[in-house]
């Protein structure tokens, strides 16, 4: 009955879907499993992609299935629960239905709340309590609910953004903070539950330790619909459209009050009229319209960004109202314009566009929602083109309806749950990407490409992982996240022990290769076969090198399947996480050098031989000094270009004797240089 209800509007596809996800994620609760205990797991979705729809679902499905109560943590700001809650109380049907199915209390607290919920329920009312996500708000629905339910009514709690609020941010000091220690009173309280974590932005819930009662038992992963433009589709598949980067100096600093606006966000307030002047002339159902600028977390700020914001505003009206025809709009309209429509938006005719220009800047309507402003809701109803000023308010799951431009000039966070979050350009909008622009530094565009990276590889990974029937707890100390360069997965404090193996460190060098004959010939018959032996050299400076490329996947394999490299063999060499984040990186096709690293007369370089340590000063460095008409060689660590690119991916094979006769045979070895990215792992359970 309520399934059919919440799929109002929605294709057949769509809802089959839905309902597929729901009954999958029921399926874990005490209902399905004939008991009356609890479960907890992770619902994972991707940024804008429709979370709240996929809630609905559950809760709907849930409804159906014999959950009475159904708690909804969806906000930890009153602004985005009421968003929030909104959405849900509208899709669901309640305060409008005529079958008196559902009753809405949000946030309950004492004695006369837990009646009156006790009496909905038996009268056979399912009960919807949409809570802010604040300690004292969930004490006081736990003593409600304790009081209402006892121990046999079956209870649903879908905790939307978890991996913000809900998690202890004490973790690191054996204490527990307020929200964490309110979320476990409730869990006791409604001892028949089961606790529904929805993210996109999973790296914290997956890397909790064993004991902590919100690491998931299972996870389900929601599929984004048919359209949705993400992570990938912006910065990777259709950057050439959407990405505008800008200087670095335009980012905002931390103590710094703008005095005028910068020459990139004047350029990004250009873009967003010329394409909503486009949109709304060729698309009379667009509106609303939206354009965001996030400059900073400091009120007064975006205080200032708003005010010179709106004196650009009223300066464009005045010169629109005041022009003849459209080439004597604005300049940076016009060139935005042309872009666009070079693009792919669609062409107006010059009066058309002139008329929509003055149109869409009579109606832009400037909010500032920060904690210091009195905008309590922003209502899209009141015009139909927007544009918002402000920072953490209108960060992580805050929806920004119609949102076209995207003015991202706040520092980029290393932390990448923070910064993924931010990315509220994203959702469904694959028929609008000429009109949709993202202006960012150099560096919050670099990471938030990398993003994409993370982002597919751990979704990868962990389905293989749950496939193989392996417990979701194992995966984070056995596979754990592949992150992007000078990156955290998240806080400090909500993760305390993170094992890390870090590319960035430079070369990798195997040092103390076996001596065992059996290893020493298949690894020469793996270098044999790779085809080094035989490869051109290329002038690397004084010194020339044999030097192939290979497909990544076949270095990769190379590093793997090398021969008496175990744990331990060599002091610094970790061969199992490097051959891990080769076989990680997203383009296994993409050429990789292989360099043969000999005696310039073809046979091996003699080293001096540690028993303990290896081989000593395996690498060559760079000659001592420049001689006229003498080619430099600047040393072994700068083969393969790294120096230029330290994000490369670089395969040295080593053939090498010990310097002391009859010591060490000759041999191979490896030095790999593996670009930049990390994996962190959550340290072993002990």
């Amino acid at each position: 009955m309520e399934q059919a209800f919440a799929s109002r509007g929605l294709s057949l596809q769509t809802r089959a879907a839905l309902w597929a996800s729901a009954d999958d994620i029921l399926s874990h609760g005490p209902l399905a499993c004939g008991d009356a205990g609890s479960s907890t797991g992770l619902a994972l979705g991707y940024v804008q992609s429709g979370k709240t729809t996929a809630i609905t679902a559950l809760i709907a499905a849930a409804a159906d299935d014999g959950y009475r109560v159904i708690v909804a943590l969806m906000g930890s700001t009153n602004l985005l629960l009421q968003q929030n809650q909104e959405r849900l109380l509208d899709a669901l049907g309640v305060g409008e239905r005529e079958d008196y199915r559902w009753v809405h209390l949000s946030n309950p607290a004492g004695a006369a709340k837990a009646k009156e919920i006790r009496g909905w329920l038996d009268r056979g009312r399912v009960v919807l309590v949409p809570v802010l996500k604040h300690a004292g708000r969930i004490d006081a629905l736990a003593k409600v609910l304790s009081t209402a339910c006892g121990k046999e009514v079956p209870v649903l709690v879908v905790d939307d953004e978890a991996d913000q609020a809900s998690l202890n941010t004490e973790a690191g000091s054996g204490a527990e903070s307020r929200t964490y220690a309110a979320i476990a009173g409730l869990r006791s309280a409604v001892p028949k539950f089961l606790y529904v974590q929805f993210t996109a932005t999973p790296y914290a819930p997956l890397l909790l330790e064993p004991d902590d009662q919100l690491r998931p038992s299972f996870v389900h992963m929601l599929r984004p619909g048919h359209g949705y433009t993400g992570g990938r589709e912006f910065f990777v598949d259709h950057a050439d459209i959407v990405v505008r980067a800008i200087p670095t100096l335009d980012e905002q600093r931390p103590r710094t009050l703008p005095t005028v606006l910068s020459k990139s966000l004047v350029q990004a307030v250009g873009s967003f009229i010329a394409g909503t002047a486009l949109l709304l002339a060729v698309e009379a159902a667009a509106p609303p319209v939206s354009m965001l600028v996030h400059s900073t977390q400091r009120n007064d700020v975006q205080a200032r960004y708003h005010f010179l914001i709106n004196r650009l505003l009223q300066r464009w009206t005045e010169q629109a109202k005041a022009a003849a025809t459209a080439a004597e709009l604005p300049s940076e309209i016009l060139d935005e314009r042309r872009r666009i429509t070079t693009l792919g938006g669609r062409e107006a005719d010059d009066f058309e566009f002139l008329t929509r220009v003055r149109y869409v800047l009579s109606e832009a309507t400037l909010w500032l929602v920060n904690s210091a402003s009195d905008v309590n809701k922003v209502d899209w109803k009141v015009a139909p083109v927007h544009l918002l000023v402000g920072g953490n308010k209108l960060d992580r799951g805050f929806t920004v309806e119609g949102l076209t431009v995207t003015y991202m000039n706040r520092p980029a966070s290393d932390q990448l749950d923070t910064l993924e979050q931010r990315a509220r350009a994203f959702g469904y909008r694959g028929d609008l990407l000429p009109y949709c622009q993202f202006f960012a530094t150099p560096r919050t565009l670099a990471v938030l490409r990398g993003i994409v990276d993370t982002e597919y590889d751990l979704r990868a990974r962990l389905r293989d992982w749950l496939d193989e029937g392996k417990p979701v707890g194992d995966w984070a100390r056995s596979v754990g996240l592949l992150l992007p360069p000078g990156t955290r997965p998240t806080r400090q404090s909500v993760i305390a022990a993170l094992s890390t193996f870090n590319a960035g460190g430079g070369w990798h060098q195997l040092r103390r290769p076996s001596l065992a004959p059996l290893d020493r010939e298949a690894n020469a018959l793996a270098v044999e076969e790779l085809g080094l032996l035989t490869a051109p050299s290329l002038d690397y400076g004084r010194l020339h090198h044999p030097t192939l490329h290979a497909p990544l996947r076949a270095v990769a394999a190379l590093v793997r399947e090398w021969r008496g490299a175990g744990p331990g063999s060599s002091p610094g060499w970790r061969q199992a996480e490097l051959a891990d984040l080769l076989e990680r990186q997203p383009d296994q096709s993409q050429q990789t050098p292989v360099v043969l690293m000999q005696h310039p007369d073809g046979g091996p370089r003699t080293r001096e031989w540690d028993v303990e340590l290896g081989f000593v000063n395996l690498m060559q460095g760079a000659d001592t000094r420049r001689r006229p008409d003498v080619p430099f060689y600047e040393g072994d660590r700068a083969v393969g270009g790294v120096r230029e690119d330290p994000s490369r991916v670089v395969i040295q094979v080593h053939r090498v004797i010990s310097s002391r006769s009859g010591e060490v045979p000759e041999l191979y070895t490896l030095v790999v240089h593996a670009g930049e990215k990390t994996i962190v792992r959550r340290v072993s359970d002990g």
